[in-house]
């Protein structure tokens, strides 16, 4: 038996509810002592090129929304399967580098947000 139009409407309207709830929520830093766990499904950010010093380490999934970090990072290892976009400014602005899912990277001037893609 097939549902009525409005019961798919309606049903339609709750899965699209749920799925902006689960995307639309920020990634929430887990830590930002001096070391990272690099446990699969977390990304570090470290504040150093050289990959020592203050880090902050996010745990997937990591959502949708604009993340500015507490501190500005010159390094990064990308231990999820999702692809991120760094920025150079706060709000997810200025210059921006794709970060594939397993890619450990640095670059020379800091960077302080970071979306997914």
């Amino acid at each position: 038996m097939r549902p009525t139009k409005s019961a798919r409407v309606a049903l339609l309207a709750t899965l699209s509810a749920a799925a902006v709830a689960v995307t639309a929520t920020p990634a929430v830093a887990v830590d930002s002592s001096s070391s990272c766990t690099y446990a699969d499904g977390t990304v570090c950010l470290h504040a150093s090129k050289w990959f020592d010093g203050a880090t902050i380490e996010y745990t997937a999934p990591l959502g949708t929304a604009c993340v500015n970090t507490p501190i500005g990072f010159l390094g990064w290892v990308n231990l999820t399967d999702q692809t991120l976009k760094v920025f150079s400014g706060a709000g997810c602005t200025g210059v921006s580098y794709l970060v594939p899912p397993g890619d450990l990277h640095n670059v020379q001037s800091p960077l302080r947000s970071f979306t997914v893609v």
